[in-house]
Parts: structure tokens; C-alpha cells; sequence
């Protein structure tokens, strides 16, 4: 439309109309909105990452079979090798790759129903993580020098499953966790022990420790000082209530918490198919003189203090059902009385903090049974 038509006098004519701070107010938002326009766009923040098709304006743009780099020199080039599946991992020659990078087909090989082992490693790390040890004692080696798999018949079965259910790992946690070999205790017959020392048959549940992430939650979930925000940026001092998961990890292990490798948590420089579970005196001297643990005592205290009856042995029932999920027995509660009834001895803390710090270092914590 034109500015001189109708429409330009009407509004100009509504303009005029307007109070002049109604006016004044409108002439900031044009600016504004004038200054965003103008405004450069917001850099957001990328890894790095290969990118599909090649760098573009380089010589590697587009798809393109690659070529062999003489003794690793770039700009020594070799000759052309073809897209492809490497022939030692395949039976019957694979139709050449023609179009795109070739990384849609090698999935669709990877899940083929030809090709069994993906689904069976994968089921196979996951059997491991909620039992300690995979059904295939080596999970980073399924061949001929690994360990043969304890129940074949039933690591073929999950990873049947596990292609079903469209290879949902949510799935397959389910199916496990509602079966009744897991839902077994850890305390095994006196006869299956002696026949089955190492359980491999999985006669009882395996007795193990928490990873250090959850030692460290739980003991800042039970002092009620965890907090549930998620999200941002990894923190160095081990006193901080966030979870465990944002624990600054680096690799040259600088401005990072030794808590990490006292109680094996997985070393980020390596590949670590299977953490290890170590005992040894650091990890229970850690629990009696460390800081950061004497600090959640006390907070477990103030708060056992706040929420429980003031009486003994109330104190010492809330304290078992919150630290360790389950009623204290008539001995415990009798040693948790006299405990809390005893008169705290000078420069000591209180009877209270020292009982919860008490609780704190037993093995029934830290343990999953």
C-alpha cells in the first residue's frame, strides 16, 4: 500500500489520538525492537564433532571413498580403498556402499538379525551392572580368548528380547529387575555355597558395594543436604550437596577430588569395562577423620534432633529406618541408648553426632544386599 492511502491516514491518524506517554513508550519498543534486529546472533557453544558429508570448501567435501594416508602423512596419499565392511567380520561379501558415508548401512548390519552380538554385549552390560558381574565374566571380550558365557541358553533369550522390545535398555532393566533371580537375597544355602562357591550358577544374590557416585549421594541424601537440581557446571570441592554425577572428572586429575580413586570410580583416561570393588584401610580411615564425612554427621544429627522424638531410643528406630532402611533389632537399640545416654567426654562432639558418625561407617551402608 501506498503512504499516502487510506489505510497510512488511518493510523496516523490513530497515532495522534495516542497520549504522549503511550507515544513515548511505543518509540523505545521500535528502538528496541530495531536494536535487536540489528543485534548479532546469539554464538552458541559447540563440541566437537565429525561433521557427515565432510568439512565444507575443503577437499574432503561431500561422500567419497577415502584415501590410505602413507605411513599416517595426510599429504602422503596412498591408494583409494572403497567403502566398506572390513571382510574378517563379515561371512558373505556386503554390497558395495554407494551412496552417503556409508553409516546408515553399518548400522542396519550391526542390527541385523545375522548379527547377534551387539544385542548380546548389550544385555550382557547390563545383566553386569545390576549383579556385578555379566553372564560373560569378560564384557569386553566375547571371543574365543574370553570367558565363555555361565547361562548361554539365557543370554540368547534377553537378547532375543531386547531386539523385540525394539532394543529398549529401559525394557530389559524391567524384565531383570522383575525376575526372580534378582529379587534373590545374598544369604545362599550352606549346600549351594560349598557346591558354587563363586556363585556362577546364581544361586543368591551377589553382595556388593555402591559405586562411589551413590556412597557419596547416599550419604548426602540420609543427612537430608542433597539437592536435586540439574544441570550446569561440574564442581571441584566434595563438600558441595549436588549429586556425585557433577564431579569434576579431568584426565591429568587437577583441581579434581581423590574421593574418586579411593573408591574406585572409573578412570576417565581409560576404557573401564568392569569397575573394581577394593578394600582396603584408606577407604575406612576416609569415613572416621575425613571432613567432609564429620560434616554430614552432624548434619544427620541436627537432623534426627529436628524431626524424631527427643527420647533415646525414638532416635535410634528414625536413624536405622533413614540410614538404613529397616528397624534396629532389641541389641542395637540397647548399644544405640546407652550411646545416646552417655555423657559426652570434653572436646568431643556429642553423643548424638558420634552415633550417627557410627552408623555412617558400617558396612550395611555401603553394601547392597
Amino acid at each position: 500500500l501506498s503512504p499516502r492511502g487510506p489505510f497510512w491516514a488511518q493510523a496516523a491518524d490513530r497515532a495522534k489520538r495516542l497520549t504522549p506517554e503511550i507515544q513515548k513508550r511505543l518509540e523505545e519498543l521500535n528502538s528496541e525492537l530495531a536494536a535487536l534486529r540489528n543485534k548479532r546472533p546469539l554464538e552458541v557453544p559447540q563440541a566437537v564433532a565429525c561433521q557427515d558429508g565432510g568439512p565444507k570448501g575443503t577437499r574432503h567435501e561431500g561422500f567419497q571413498d577415502a584415501h590410505v594416508f602413507i605411513r599416517g602423512d595426510h599429504k602422503k596419499l596412498g591408494k583409494t580403498v572403497p567403502r566398506g565392511f572390513p571382510k574378517v567380520l563379515v561371512n558373505d561379501p556386503p554390497r558395495p556402499i554407494t551412496e552417503g558415508s556409508g553409516r546408515l548401512p553399518l548400522a542396519a548390519w550391526m542390527t541385523s538379525s545375522q548379527n547377534p552380538l551387539p544385542a548380546r554385549v548389550m544385555v550382557n552390560r547390563i545383566w553386569q551392572h545390576h549383579f556385578g558381574k555379566g553372564l560373560v565374566a569378560t564384557p569386553n571380550d566375547f571371543g574365543k580368548r574370553g570367558e565363555p558365557p555361565t547361562h548361554p541358553e539365557l543370554l540368547d533369550y534377553l537378547a532375543a528380547r531386547f531386539v523385540e522390545s525394539g532394543w529398549s535398555v529401559k525394557s530389559m532393566h524391567r524384565l531383570i529387575m522383575l525376575s526372580g533371580v534378582y529379587q534373590q537375597s545374598c544369604q545362599g544355602s550352606v549346600a549351594g555355597v560349598a557346591q558354587d562357591p563363586e556363585n556362577r550358577l546364581l544361586g543368591h544374590m551377589n553382595r556388593r558395594r555402591l559405586d562411589a557416585e551413590a556412597i557419596r549421594d547416599t550419604l548426602l541424601f540420609v543427612s537430608g543436604r542433597l539437592t536435586r537440581e540439574h544441570g550446569g557446571p561440574p564442581f571441584s570441592d566434595l563438600d558441595a550437596p549436588r549429586r556425585t554425577l557433577y564431579l569434576q572428572s579431568a584426565r591429568t586429575g587437577a583441581n579434581t577430588s581423590d574421593f574418586g580413586r579411593l573408591f574406585d570410580r572409573a578412570d576417565p583416561s581409560m576404557i573401564v569395562a568392569e569397575r573394581g570393588q577394593s578394600v582396603v584401610a584408606p577407604q575406612a580411615l576416609f569415613f572416621l577423620n575425613d571432613p567432609f564425612v564429620s560434616g554430614v554427621a552432624k548434619a544427620l544429627a541436627a537432623r534426627i534432633a529436628r524431626e524424631a522424638p527427643a527420647d533415646a531410643e525414638s532416635r535410634v528406630r528414625y536413624l536405622y529406618a533413614l540410614a538404613l532402611g529397616r528397624p534396629p533389632t532389641k541389641a542395637e537399640i540397647e548399644v544405640g541408648v546407652q550411646i545416646l545416654n552417655a555423657a559426652p567426654a570434653t572436646g568431643e562432639p556429642n553423643p548424638l553426632e558420634r552415633y550417627c558418625l557410627l552408623l555412617l561407617c558400617t558396612n550395611e551402608l555401603l553394601y547392597i544386599e
